[in-house]
């Protein structure tokens, strides 16, 4: 395909080789006629500017920052049973003396999406308990070689302007989408996605200039020729505006001059539509639903299965990876086997409108599931004496051996008997 020169000059002025110089990527010649782009590697703060991508990451971190984070365990017979522990303060309440628990787990979210990893410093009391949990920004691994031959590794960082190395079993290192299953080093977006997060930030700098007048380009016309007077007056006007200390003057056009600009406006290029393009993308990098980043994009007219959806395809994998970790590194090995586990309470994000859960514990109740005083419970109304009831339609029958017989009060005190 051929580009035209235009077209190239607006890509030049998108992918400036003074701002990106550092990893090469290769373009395929239909595009830029096999020329290479230099794409640099994107920092925490440059990726942040891009209000897609922070919109995205506050989105799945704070959703998640929200929900509780309960201790569990199961009985012989499977049921679970919530336990109550003092490791429940820490993941619900305040993890250390500095910060509350939603801090903590919108920074153990946000780390693992731009940068794949996330560390969590493990601090004991001397009996051994977990006594604080504190989120770390930047820290060192090392592998290290134990006398048996076997790997592990070590953990250093700056904490109170003290540097300090600790052990694997100290650390929570949280790794998404490492390389292989032996690698202690995740990939995050700032890597994944270093090619778009580029893109995007060279067209916010480009949208910017456009709509702040920057480099404007033109040439002055007019039907006649210009007077001597006119031309010196122009020369001198012109010059005042860019070398002058006043450059909010503006240039006097005399005698019919008009000014006629060169450089396309952001929407003649289709900038808009890259803008949205490169939105899209990065809805795809996170795994977001589009509609999520876009209002209007939405096609869901169901709040409920909207909501399904963003659980299962967005949250669930740094939902599990949290839970997962939290069982290796806050449960002692008896707990383990005794079948306790770390699980989050998702019912809030699934929480549907007043007028949806009514006519879900309407035919709960109805049907027998729930008592009267649980639908009530739901709907945060208070207890009302004679109300832990189950009703139980009439029109239901029982079958056996061929045979249907109707419920009735009798048949269910033998059964309760």
């Amino acid at each position: 395909m051929d580009i035209g020169g235009e077209k190239m000059g607006i890509f030049n002025k998108l992918f400036s080789t003074s701002d990106l110089s550092e990893t090469k990527v290769g373009i395929n010649d239909t595009i830029v006629d096999g020329e290479t782009i230099k794409f640099a590697d994107v920092n925490e703060e440059t990726a942040r500017k891009v209000v897609a991508l922070q919109s995205g990451i506050d989105l799945i971190a704070n959703a998640i920052s929200t929900l509780p984070c309960y201790l569990y365990r199961r009985n012989k017979d499977g049921e679970r049973i919530k336990v109550d522990d003092y490791r429940n303060y820490l993941l619900n309440a305040s993890p250390n003396e500095t910060v509350v628990a939603s801090n903590l787990k919108y920074n153990i979210v946000k780390n693992l999406i731009l940068k794949g990893n996330s560390y969590t410093l493990i601090i004991y009391d001397k009996s051994g308990k977990v006594k604080e949990l504190l989120y770390l920004k930047n820290v060192t691994v090392d592998k290290v070689k134990l006398s048996d031959g076997t790997v592990n590794f070590k953990y250093s960082f700056t904490l109170n302007d003290k540097y300090m190395t600790v052990n694997h079993h100290e650390m929570i290192n949280m790794i998404k989408d490492n390389d292989d299953s032996c690698s202690y080093k995740g990939r995050g977006v700032l890597e994944k996605g270093m090619e778009l997060l580029n893109i995007a930030a060279s067209e916010n700098k480009y949208a910017y200039s456009s709509l702040n007048g920057v480099n404007v380009k033109g040439y002055l016309s007019k039907d006649t020729k210009l007077s001597l007077e006119a031309k010196e007056n122009l020369q001198k006007s012109w010059k005042k505006f860019y070398t002058g200390a006043d450059k909010t003057s503006t240039p006097i056009l005399e005698e019919g001059l008009e000014f006629k600009q060169l450089n396309l406006k952001p929407a003649e290029i289709e900038l808009l539509q890259s803008r949205q393009f490169t939105i899209k993308q990065i809805a795809m990098l996170l795994n977001i639903p589009f509609s999520y980043l876009v209002d209007s994009a939405s096609s869901y007219n169901n709040s409920a299965e909207e909501a399904l959806r963003f659980l299962r395809q967005t949250l669930s994998p740094y939902i599990r990876l949290m839970e997962e970790n939290f069982n290796k590194y806050l449960l002692t090995e008896k707990e383990k086997g005794q079948g306790y586990f770390f699980e989050f309470d998702t019912q809030e994000i699934l929480r549907v409108s007043v007028k949806e859960q009514i006519d879900y514990l309407d035919k709960a109740t109805k049907g027998g599931l729930m008592t009267l005083a649980e639908s009530r419970r739901k709907l945060n109304l208070p207890y009302i004496e004679g109300t832990d009831i189950l009703l139980v339609p009439v029109n239901m029958g029982v079958l056996s051996d061929g045979d249907i017989s109707p419920i009735s009060s009798d048949r269910i005190d033998k059964i309760e008997k």
